[in-house]
């Protein structure tokens, strides 16, 4: 049975201290990356709301041994650096003292999968390897994946050279390939504001939730219902429950709401 926790609220930091205390959160002293969506340096809810970071690095401060903020952009004409900067993620790693990464930039190990469906190798940036990896988009529409929400938000952990190629090659299955070769181990998905714009206009919505999963699978199905959309009809989520990596099953999935 995969537990996801949906926080009720407006206060980010607060709502994420609450969310990862009720899943009792413990992953050791190691590594922990923290992956947020910054596609570009538009605003939030295009991007994830630093004070989600913000939070989820006060949580873990004292339980890692280091943690980092990565993420590789594929639309910031000036690269990821230029949102991490408008995005308030500079400010945040100086107050903390944390490193930021732009994976675009990062060194790679190529890994294969001959399993997998269209991704057969895969450039795994050195940052992920070994770390335990949280994913944490804003909750968003897409036009073409209808979400993207924990397991889409790991397109921005490939090479840049690679991020418009998924389209063409299969955006669903490269997105499944993606977490097969690096799932991420828990997801936070910043819903206090939803983008309901698709994936760059920004049109935001309130929901006033946050949803937090161990399973990505699951906690996407929940923050799609949430925007709306049948899970069952989001391919990407399809193909991830066959391979292994969660379930869309709300018969396997126990929801806690938090008011």
């Amino acid at each position: 049975m995969s537990k996801v926790v949906v926080v009720k609220g407006k206060e980010h930091e607060a709502m994420v201290r609450r969310g990862l205390s009720e899943l009792r959160i413990a992953p050791g002293r190691k590594k922990i990356v923290i992956k947020p969506n910054l596609i570009d340096n538009r605003p939030y809810p295009v991007t994830t709301n630093a004070k989600t970071v913000e939070g989820i690095v006060k949580y873990f401060i004292d339980k890692a041994d280091e943690i980092i903020i990565a993420e590789g952009s594929g639309w910031c004409s000036e690269g990821t650096l230029e949102a991490f900067v408008h995005q308030g993620y500079m400010e945040l790693a100086k107050k903390y003292n944390i490193k930021l990464t732009d994976l675009n930039e990062d060194e790679y190990e190529i890994i294969e999968n001959p399993d997998a469906m269209i991704l057969k190798k895969f450039e795994l940036p050195r940052t992920l390897k070994d770390s335990y990896l949280i994913s944490a988009p804003v909750l968003k529409r897409h036009s073409i994946c209808k979400v993207t929400l924990s397991l889409k938000n790991m397109i921005g952990a490939s090479i840049l050279s690679d991020k418009g190629r998924f389209h063409f090659l299969g955006i669903d299955e490269s997105i499944v390939d993606i977490n097969l070769y690096k799932r991420p181990d828990l997801a936070v998905i910043d819903g206090v504001e939803g983008n309901v714009g698709m994936e760059l206009e920004h049109k935001p919505k309130r929901f006033g939730v946050m949803i937090f999963s161990e399973d990505p699978v699951a906690a996407d199905a929940v923050a799609a219902e949430v925007l709306g959309v049948d899970p069952q009809t989001v391919r990407h989520l399809n193909l991830a429950q066959e391979r292994g990596l969660g379930t869309l099953d709300f018969d396997k999935i126990k929801v806690q709401i938090l008011e």
